[in-house]
């Protein structure tokens, strides 16, 4: 068997790709990728959970947003944030499509992050 697989018959990821694109300060294109993705998938759970943490789920009138002002705070930081890691992501060679299944965003609202916020929707406006 050889040594690049898991015992399983499958690729060891901590193999790297064998293609010969490995960098020695900054591991394989595909170590490189996954860490941008890995980035960006905690800087959505961040944000998501900021978001989560300033709604209230209980009583009628619900779902409805908490006024509060640290916990919003906390919601826009986590959201400049997450702009930020999509801008990275992107810089990196991240197509749109996999950012937003990555981000868990519309690839419109990626496009939108991408274009500094001037862009305007191309789908209809919920409303």
């Amino acid at each position: 068997m050889p040594a690049f697989t898991n015992g399983a018959g499958g690729r060891d990821p901590q193999a790297g790709s064998g293609s010969g694109d490995a960098d020695p300060l900054r591991g394989t294109a595909g170590d490189r990728t996954a860490e941008t993705e890995r980035t960006l998938l905690d800087a959505a759970l961040e944000f998501y959970g900021a978001a989560g943490a300033v709604i209230d789920y209980t009583g009628p009138d619900r779902p409805r947003v908490r006024q509060d002002a640290a916990g919003l705070a906390q919601v826009r930081d986590a959201m400049t944030a997450l702009e930020a890691q999509v801008r990275r992501a992107h810089a990196a060679g991240l197509p749109l499509d996999r950012i937003a299944c990555v981000a868990r965003l519309d690839q419109e609202i990626v496009a939108l992050i991408l274009a500094g916020g001037d862009a305007e929707p191309t789908g209809p406006v919920a409303g």
